[in-house]
């Protein structure tokens, strides 16, 4: 344990402590160190029965800890930890730190920030409430996503068998909850729509019954909503176990847990959520627990009926049109007589042969309502503030036209698409961080104590530099009951040599030999200095003292005389490792100890210790290059060795470091490279068009840009919360853009809309108020990270806001201002089309590959004043909605 005291200037100046070549000319700070032995009784070693002794350790730091609260007046406060506050006694400002201590006060202050978990919880109900208009729904909702938590941890634990969970995990709360709104968003505005579908408003004219009617509301809901719930949830989830890849233990199981979660949340969505909806419309619709209440179902004045002058003669399968012997059927089943009320007419059954899309309500034909940002297909008593943003805010700034060119579009979608490029600039220079994370604020105790260490304390001249460590002995480490999820339960074992022998002369040769290639080994990389590995004063030889103390001691023999035996030389060798420094031997007797591996009364390990030239605070790209050299270093002792000696390398803590932080950026780089293609193909997939399918993969790419530009904008490195972030971030982007894309793509198919203005207007009524919703309740879950004390957690707050902020903005000012400035019209773009320009439509409908949409526009003809931009589509004549 350390202890930092800090002395007021004044202190300092009555006892008269001065250094006069300092300015200050006294000393403001001292510190002492008090070391408690290891192992404890009845452990042969710190390593044996780690957990054990790890607990009885935390009893004794727990005691230690309340004593020094105590002592300073010291208490801890919700979010405000007592070591962020100061400790004084009589003029002496006092610091203390153990790594001990800072575990304990990491898992305190892990549950202190898990109570905002409450805080997010409480804003994504309240938000539900207010878009679904029902505490009813929203309390369910909650419940169903808040439910996928535990039931998520007893199959990580159970079927994946891993016990472990760290802080790193909580975050999967926070993320679930953005999440799992969304989802129910996308469905619940499915069911919302449905009552305009013109099938739907067909039976309701019909005065079908009820039953009828839901069950037809609740089908088109299903259709409509399940692949783009299904899609989105598949690449999250690709998303999340992309980080289950990395080789850092913590990313792999937090990426398992919240692929997991994400799972459960889709199961739930598509079986219980349509159920409480269905139970809500039928039970609770006119009770007080929702605003909907005063609304009658279906209650339609004479006024607002429709002639119904025909429907398609199609096939109605999954949520398709319903023809008129269907509509005549379904009547028939509820008993009423359908046939006064549609009467097909000869011209629309003409357009049905045709395949020609006719609405089931008759309207001016040289009327396009589908193009008229200003229409609104939802009442003002039912428009959300989100809708109202996008019928009399967005769609009229983004179809403004100067000069027969929509200058607001243009102005965004290239203004973002400069701004992307600039991005990758900022993100391309984000590399692995110098030193270790960060975990408390900069008025912690603990993390001062760790600052002070370096930048208040004179170090010596070798201490800033790296220690390496060269044994010989070990063939390796055994670990044949070890879990990688248990790191703190059977460690393993060392896996000692067998031929090991130090006796022969040949060996203590060979160690001699190394010692001097570690001497004078050259190294001419970026991290090593003066042109050496290491420094020749620093390597720590033991083979000389103690040849010298043997040859003091028996008159001059030598430890490599033929005549010595094995018994007399290693007993000799013990005494010498058990013996303080005399005379000309620097070695000290615990240093002798640690050089000296006597295991059980066998000699099973001798080693060299030295200092590298490489400093600890060097790159870490720049420490595997010196890293390299010490592998080049130990190939060089072990050629020639005699066997025993053949086995050396060389170690260093700060290589654990190394190896951490080259996992880190391997599991990035792997995570990118799975996630990009997988969003690709479910986006070539959910859209089934090429050309959107490319915006959309643009506009996810300057997501993840823009999003770590901002880390590096701060000054953060490729570090744990960036490697996660920048993988996860693509299952957040991936969700806007494939459902925008999605609608933009169907309304060409199940609306008939040929032209790119149509399409654009039709995919902003029905998807950008769902998918703000749905950002508006992530932005809103991840606030309460900026108040946790831990700093990884504000990171991922502002990670995750980010995250959302950008998403949102390039997904409906960039990829839908390409698509309205030049997206695909007509089938163009299309795999079918593709397909047919290539020559294999038919091969790939022989094998079930393709099928191909007979509603689909087949062609799209320009207006001959069309402008270059190409925004002015044609309207044919005779256009018909299908909205009511």
């Amino acid at each position: 344990m350390y202890a930092s005291y800090k002395v007021m200037q004044e202190s300092a100046k009555k006892q008269k402590v001065f250094t006069p070549d300092r300015t200050p000319t006294f000393t403001v700070k001292t510190r002492s160190r008090i070391e408690l032995g290891t192992p404890l009784a009845g452990y042969r070693s710190s390593a044996d029965e780690f957990a054990e002794q790890s607990e009885e350790y935390q009893d004794f730091y727990e005691k230690v800890k309340d004593v020094f609260f105590d002592f300073f007046g010291l208490q801890s406060e919700w979010l405000n930890s007592a070591y962020r506050q100061k400790a004084t006694h009589r003029g002496l400002r006092v610091k203390w730190y153990s790594i001990q201590l800072e575990n304990i006060e990491n898992a305190e202050t892990i549950l202190g920030d898990l109570l905002l978990t409450i805080a997010s919880i409480a804003f994504v109900f309240f938000w539900m409430a207010y878009q679904m208009k029902s505490i009813f729904l929203a309390s369910l909702a909650m419940f169903q996503i808040v439910i996928s938590i535990p039931v998520s941890i007893v199959v990580y634990k159970n079927v994946f068998q891993i016990p472990y969970f760290s802080f790193l995990h909580i975050l999967v709360v926070f993320l679930v909850l953005g999440i799992g709104a969304d989802d129910i968003f996308v469905f619940y505005d499915g069911w919302r729509l449905s009552e305009h579908d013109s099938d739907v408003v067909s039976m309701i004219n019909g005065n079908f019954g009820d039953s009828l009617i839901l069950k037809k509301r609740m089908s088109i809901a299903y259709q409509r909503t399940i692949s783009a719930v299904f899609n989105t949830s598949f690449t999250t989830t690709v998303a999340f176990l992309a980080t289950a890849v990395s080789p850092i233990m913590p990313i792999s199981t937090f990426g398992i847990l919240a692929a997991v979660c994400i799972i459960f949340n889709f199961v739930f969505v598509i079986t219980v959520f349509p159920a409480v909806i269905m139970c809500h419309h039928l039970w609770f619709i006119k009770k007080s627990c929702s605003v909907q209440a005063n609304e009658k179902p279906y209650d339609i004045t004479s006024d607002e009926k429709v002639q119904i002058p025909v429907v398609e003669s199609k096939q109605s399968v999954m949520g398709n049109k319903l023809s008129t012997v269907e509509l005549t059927a379904i009547k028939a089943e509820s008993t009423i007589n359908l046939a006064s009320n549609v009467v097909p007419k000869e011209e629309d059954m003409h357009d049905a042969k045709e395949g020609n899309r006719r609405s089931s309500v008759q309207l001016d034909e040289n009327v396009n309502p589908n193009i008229d940002p200003n229409r609104n297909d939802v009442s003002d008593s039912d428009m959300t503030v989100l809708d109202k943003f996008v019928f009399k805010a967005y769609l009229p700034a983004m179809t403004y036209e100067k000069w027969r060119v929509p200058v607001v579009a243009v102005v965004v979608a290239f203004g973002l698409l400069i701004f992307g490029v600039i991005a990758i600039g900022f993100a391309s220079q984000l590399g692995p961080p110098p030193e270790p994370e960060r975990w408390f604020p900069e008025d912690h105790m603990l993390q001062q104590m760790r600052d002070d260490w370096i930048e208040d304390f004179v170090r010596g001249d070798l201490d800033p530099y790296v220690q390496l460590f060269i044994p010989f002995g070990i063939a390796g480490f055994e670990r044949p009951g070890f879990n990688r999820f248990e790191p703190a339960e059977n460690r393993g074992n060392v896996k000692f040599d067998d031929s090991f022998d130090f006796h022969p002369a040949a060996s203590q040769r060979a160690f001699l030999r190394a010692c001097d290639i570690a001497s004078n080994f050259a190294c001419d990389r970026e991290a090593c200095e003066e042109g050496l590995l290491i420094f020749p004063s620093s390597v720590r030889c033991f083979l000389p003292s103690f040849q010298a103390w043997y040859a003091n001691r028996t008159g001059g023999l030598s430890t490599e005389d033929p005549s010595l035996s094995r018994e007399h030389f290693l007993g000799n060798l013990s005494e010498y490792r058990s013996t303080e420094p005399i005379g000309t031997d620097t070695f000290s007797r615990s240093e002798k100890q640690r050089l000296i591996g006597f295991v059980d009364g066998n000699l099973r390990y001798v080693r060299i210790d030295a200092v590298t030239t490489m400093l600890e605070s060097t790159a870490t790209i720049d420490l595997v290059g010196g890293r390299g050299r010490v592998d080049d270093m130990t190939d060089e002792i072990n050629s020639g060795a005699p066997a025993g000696m053949d086995d050396s390398f060389g170690t260093a803590f700060v290589f654990v470091w190394v190896e951490a932080e080259l996992g880190i950026v391997q599991g990035f780089f792997l995570g990118l490279t799975l996630c990009f293609p997988v969003a690709f193909l479910v986006l070539i997939v959910a859209t089934s068009n090429t050309v959107v399918s490319f915006y959309a993969i643009i506009s996810i790419g300057f997501i993840v840009s823009s999003v770590l530009g901002v880390a590096q904008w701060n000054g953060w490195s490729l570090g744990i919360a960036e490697a996660i972030a920048a993988v996860i971030v693509i299952g957040f982007s991936v969700d806007y853009v494939i459902h925008l894309g999605h609608v933009f793509v169907d309304a060409a198919h199940s609306e008939g809309l040929k032209g790119r203005k149509e399409r654009f207007v039709h995919a902003s009524k029905k998807m950008i108020p769902t998918v703000l919703a749905g950002a508006i309740t992530t932005f809103g879950a991840a606030l309460p990270l900026f108040a946790c004390q831990l700093t990884f957690f504000p990171k991922m707050g502002t990670i995750m806001t980010s995250t959302i902020a950008f998403s949102v903005l390039f997904s409906i000012g960039f990829f839908m201002g390409f698509l309205l400035l030049i997206g695909p019209t007509g089938r163009i773009g299309d795999l079918d089309w593709i397909a047919e320009k290539l020559g294999l439509a038919r091969c790939l409908e022989r094998c079930g590959c393709l099928k191909r949409n007979p509603q689909a526009p087949q062609k799209h003809v320009e207006d001959p004043k069309t402008s270059a931009i190409g925004l002015h589509d044609s309207i044919p004549e005779g256009a018909v909605t299908n909205k009511v």
